[in-house]
């Protein structure tokens, strides 16, 4: 891609575990090099949690080997302009050790690898994200300064489906709409969602990488674009109690080597590669969920009758399930609801792609779909909290035979730095319930 006449700066950034853009902005004349050999960083990004800081005791990165430099290497496919700033392009890196061998524990390099697995099989998977968030009126400041209950909703009403209410934040939406078309990234809808201030937008279906790299971009846009209207916007997955979670639905179809929809039988339902596919997802779900839900904070959405899955459910065109299998024949795919809008998608992306090759690999049976209320179902449920997913990730087999022995002990260690620090935080719930009683 060859940039705008205009363009005189370009963003370089590489994902970081918590799926945000970490890295620099350069001169159009410092561009030329760093498109040609890459740009050197510290590699602390390998190992930075939720705030930014690097976690200690990290076997990829660290002080233990004086934070060395690595080289972020540009992702030509990856050079957008960035609308919301001026004059600005961007693009995504891959990460590279300071031998040049690339950091496996990067989110992209995890990503990759499972593509790369249904790449032998001679399959092509193309994903879609459904990501919803909330805006409020306050900048980020004021919720820094002044917390939670400072929080004001951008309407005081839902606009779930509404085109009047969610058009009070149509100066916004829009602005993000058009600017991501800009940005070539296709956006197929916006909505008003369940929560006063929430919204979705759904991205284009594209091949995983691409849409991992697409979908941090969207949200780096989105807060970028909620600042310059004096807003602020956030992709917790539960933000109040009393209000809806914000998912990430991903949807997932898979093609064969002909061309054909892999998942779907000549009946129009799940064929038998589809039908393994899902059973994997569902028996690997609690196993991989810290892919999907990665902090104390997502497990608050995943309650029964939240709209969001509790169980171990599948059906058709139910939305009370962890796995929807909508469309007909040849458009036959699949939605799986568990990640939250919080999720890395790079991580998420690789558990469903791994669980579900799991099941095909290892004959999974898949039971009957659930046709009414999932939440009645009585079937295993998924973990409760983060504690709960962890030792379920950290034990299994399948989880660490499918990114190998290196990036699951990565993974383990992030998610038990996070869990680390969820016990020890005072929140505002502690506050409110427990000051004046105890």
């Amino acid at each position: 891609m060859r940039l705008d006449p205009d363009i005189d700066t370009v963003a370089i950034a590489v994902p970081d575990s918590a799926g945000r853009l970490i890295g620099k902005r350069v001169t159009l004349d410092t561009w030329s090099n760093v498109a040609e050999g890459g740009i050197a960083m510290p590699d602390f990004h390998l190992i930075t949690d939720a705030t930014n800081a690097p976690v200690d005791g990290m076997a990829a990165a660290g002080i233990h080997v004086g934070f060395r430099n690595g080289t972020l290497i540009p992702d030509l496919e990856t050079l957008r302009r960035y609308p919301w700033y001026e004059r600005t392009a961007g693009v995504i890196c891959d990460a590279h050790r300071a031998d040049g061998s690339p950091a496996l524990v990067a989110p992209r390099a995890i990503l990759r690898a499972q593509t790369e697995r249904l790449g032998r099989l001679g399959l092509v998977a193309s994903c879609a994200s459904e990501i919803e968030f909330y805006v409020f009126r306050n900048s980020y400041e004021d919720l820094h300064l002044a917390g939670r209950a400072a929080l004001v909703p951008a309407y005081h009403r839902h606009a779930d489906h509404d085109i009047l209410v969610s058009g009070v934040n149509e100066d916004l939406i829009g602005d993000v709409r058009r600017s991501m078309e800009q940005a070539g990234i296709a956006i197929e809808l916006s909505q008003g969602e369940g929560g006063a201030g929430q919204h979705e937008v759904t991205l284009r279906h594209c091949e995983p990488l691409e849409m991992a790299d697409r979908h941090v971009v969207y949200k780096h846009g989105v807060k970028a674009l909620a600042l310059k209207h004096a807003l602020s916007a956030t992709f917790m997955a539960k933000v109040f109690d009393d209000q809806p979670g914000s998912s990430c639905h991903v949807h997932l179809s898979i093609r064969d080597a002909s061309g054909g929809n892999a998942l779907a039988g000549a009946d129009g339902l799940l064929g038998e590669f589809g039908r393994a596919f899902v059973a994997g997802l569902l028996a690997h779900a609690p196993s991989m969920c810290v892919l999907y839900a990665p902090n104390a904070n997502s497990y608050r959405r995943l309650q029964p009758d939240s709209w969001a899955p509790a169980n171990l459910t599948w059906g058709y065109d139910n939305r009370t399930c962890l796995v929807r299998v909508i469309g007909a024949g040849p458009d036959r795919r699949i939605e799986f609801r568990l990640p939250g809008a919080d999720a890395n998608p790079y991580h998420a992306l690789t558990g469903i792609i791994a669980s579900g090759l799991a099941g095909v690999v290892d004959g999974h049976v898949l039971p009957e779909p659930v046709t009414g209320d999932g939440y009645a179902s009585e079937v295993p449920r998924l973990p409760r909290d983060l504690t709960e997913a962890l030792a379920l990730f950290a034990e299994s087999a399948v989880a660490r035979d499918a990114v190998g022995p290196e990036v699951h002990a990565h993974l383990v260690q992030m998610t038990e730095h996070e869990l680390s620090v969820s016990r020890r935080e005072v929140t505002d719930r502690d506050l409110v319930r427990w000051f004046e009683v105890a």
